[in-house]
């Protein structure tokens, strides 16, 4: 862990550039630059060596599977492929619905999900823009420098990037109550900070620094690697030996050559001589072996099933089959969710600071019920779940809250509860009893 020294580093008044130059931080970033170019198609599969076929030079196949952002965004969108459903005293949750519309925290939270699945670590800033409305910065995993003593507290967050055309260097670096900005050496804003620190995700499986998250593709990279260099040279076997194989002359040596593009012409070769073509055999069953588990073991460490990749295809689609299909990415969503949880009430924390400032207060009792699910993106089969709710709703089991709650068409519960309460007021719905859900306040 960095060992932030205060007083010595502070009479220096650049102490940030220390920062950026430790030795955790370089390897972190480098990490990161390293998905990156991964996922830039910048594969070890590229540096295959080219040859020599047939007196020319034979380009090898470097056969590229880009299937890890596939992954990736399969992750991304099963678990924020829908809207987030915020629940809580009707107040508050209309107000952070406010919110929502306004910073356009749909895709903010997309993003963060992105860069969790990527890095494992994901940084935001909040912040109220020129239109006076508060919105959200998500800054990027290569840029972003926090800061922690060596008794694990946050104190400083550094933003820190080189202009590839100028190559000045451009610091921004965050206190609890100010963001000074630098270009070079030279100070050139300050503001004051509303909002304290950015929010640092930081995902549960860790790396060598226990502050940060350690991604999970490294895993993969490894086994991409292996059926990328598996596939590549089962192209070139096919083309050299199968497709454009050699010919080959038994008996009396025959000084000139055959034509390689020769089509319908005719051999005429001495007696006892013998002209054939040689190709190689390859043991399909072994080959098929080493990818089918290959296969196997890249859908296990990335948990996505793998029917999304064609891979296997399934004839019965019940609940309890889609159920048992999307386990392992319903398990890798679970460890997502608490990091992702844990950041966004962070938020809700900041909210409520920028609110008051705007003189719109809020009681602890009132801030305490706000909350907000996840609505995952898993095929579902609607029928069974309606059934088996209406079941429970007639038992007398669960209440009306609850169903709104759980229906994949629910993304407000405050404001779908006053709509059936005006409905039921208004007449059109009967026998339906509506517990008693505060109505928000006027803006």
């Amino acid at each position: 862990m960095f060992n932030f020294k205060k007083n010595n580093n502070r009479e220096t008044g650049f102490w940030f550039k220390e920062i950026v130059n430790d030795t955790e931080h370089i390897s972190r970033i480098c990490g990161v630059l390293n998905i990156k170019e991964y996922l830039l198609r910048k594969h070890k599969v590229l540096s295959r060596p080219n040859f020599d076929f047939k007196n020319e030079k034979y380009i090898s196949a470097k056969i590229v599977l880009n299937i890890i952002s596939s992954v990736i965004n399969t992750h991304v969108s099963y678990l924020m492929g829908n809207p987030v459903s915020l629940n809580g005293n009707a107040n508050i949750v209309s107000e952070v619905n406010r919110i929502y519309k306004q910073g356009n925290y749909n895709k903010t939270d997309y993003e963060i999900a992105k860069d969790l699945y990527t890095y494992n670590n994901a940084f935001e800033y909040i912040y109220k823009n020129k239109n006076n409305h508060i919105q959200s910065k998500i800054i990027s995993n290569e840029d972003s420098y926090p800061v922690y003593d060596d008794e694990g507290n946050y104190t400083h967050f550094i933003e820190y990037w080189k202009d590839a055309n100028s190559f000045d260097e451009h610091y921004v670096v965050y206190y609890p109550h100010k963001v000074e900005t630098y270009i070079n050496d030279k100070l050139t804003d300050e503001k004051i900070n509303l909002s304290g620190l950015p929010i640092h995700y930081s995902g549960l499986s860790k790396s060598a620094y226990k502050q940060y998250g350690e991604p999970f593709v490294n895993d993969l990279f490894p086994l991409t690697d292996a059926i990328e260099q598996l596939v590549s040279k089962l192209d070139d076997s096919v083309t050299v030996h199968s497709l454009n194989p050699l010919g080959i002359v038994t008996g009396k040596q025959i000084k000139s050559s055959v034509p390689k593009e020769m089509v319908g012409a005719v051999l005429n070769l001495d007696d006892g001589n013998e002209f054939k073509f040689a190709t190689a055999a390859i043991d399909y069953q072994s080959v098929k072996l080493l990818l089918d588990t290959l296969w196997q073991q890249f859908f296990a460490v990335a948990c996505v099933p793998a029917l999304h990749f064609g891979q296997v295809s399934v004839s019965n689609v019940s609940e309890t089959s889609l159920r048992f299909l999307y386990a392992k990415l319903d398990d890798k969503a679970r460890e997502t969710m608490i990091t992702f949880k844990e950041g966004v009430l962070k938020r809700f924390e900041v909210f409520r600071k920028l609110l008051l400032a705007e003189g719109k207060e809020f009681s602890d009792s009132d801030f305490c019920t706000l909350d907000f699910n996840f609505n995952v993106n898993r095929p579902v089969d609607t029928i069974s779940l309606m059934n088996e709710l209406s079941l429970q709703r007639n038992m007398g089991a669960i209440s009306l809250q609850t169903i709104v709650d759980k229906s994949p068409s629910s993304i407000d519960t405050a404001l779908e509860m006053e709509r059936i309460r005006t409905e039921r007021d208004e007449g059109i719905l009967s026998g339906i009893i509506i517990p008693n859900y505060p109505k928000p306040k006027n803006e």
